[in-house]
């Protein structure tokens, strides 16, 4: 008993310290920023707690797995979030550097071009144009709100960000950059649908093995096996 306690007792340690070391920082701003999803703390905690109890009273080894199936799974699900917004980003962006050009080339400023574009959409980069005018309206510049929208909706962003800036600080002129971007952006979408379709048949592999094989074995092989035996025995 002595050794299963050490051990859960080590675990426990360094669960703790993990725990300890991905807390969340605090940090000041004086304008809100959007907050990045997290795991939940009791969740996590829980899932701590059990694993403890089971390298405790049960079996290290199980407590071990336990552990590291709740060390994993948070990282899991936020990567799988993570690539899950991108892809939503992607999809909306096209769309977004339409309606500011269009925006844009019947007269609108960037900061109003800005503020209309995102009142009229839903997906993640209409929501970040939305915070953004948000932020310009509590006294910040455009220029300093829109460079913050690279860490709150994605990578993705980051060109029409550019331009968005660059427009605003030194009056460039936003619709030939715009209009190049758009067809980039089109471009990458596309590229994605193509390599989504060639992923396709490996997706549709594992259940077609699962669910045809079994019937092809029983109509074709099971039925020669049966003869074969039949024959032997005779």
């Amino acid at each position: 008993m002595t050794l299963p306690l050490a051990l859960g007792l080590l675990w426990a340690a360094v669960v703790v310290l993990w725990g300890w070391r991905r807390r969340p920082r605090q940090t000041r701003s004086p304008f809100p920023v959007p907050k990045r999803a997290r795991s939940s703390p009791t969740s996590i905690a829980l899932g701590l707690v059990a694993a403890i109890v089971i390298a405790v009273g049960v079996d290290p080894v199980l407590g071990v797995g336990a552990g590291l199936m709740v060390w994993v799974a948070p990282h899991r699900r936020r990567a799988r979030e993570q690539r899950q917004k991108h892809a939503e980003v992607l999809e909306e962006l096209p769309e977004v550097i339409d309606l500011l050009r269009l925006a844009i080339s019947s007269g609108l400023n960037v900061h109003l071009a800005v503020a209309e574009v995102g009142e009229r959409l839903c997906g993640p980069v209409g929501l970040g144009l939305v915070g953004a005018s948000g932020r310009v309206r509590a006294g910040m510049r455009l220029a300093n709100a829109l460079e913050t929208l690279p860490d709150a909706v994605g990578e993705p962003v980051r060109p029409l960000v550019r331009v968005l800036v660059d427009g605003d600080r030194y009056g460039t002129d936003l619709e030939p950059a715009l209009e190049q971007l758009a067809a980039d952006s089109r471009l990458l979408r596309r590229r994605r649908a193509e390599e989504s379709a060639r992923r396709l048949p490996l997706r549709l592999l594992f259940p077609l093995v699962i669910c045809i094989l079994p019937a092809f074995i029983l109509l074709t092989l099971a039925p020669v096996l049966a003869e074969t035996l039949v024959a032997l025995r005779q």
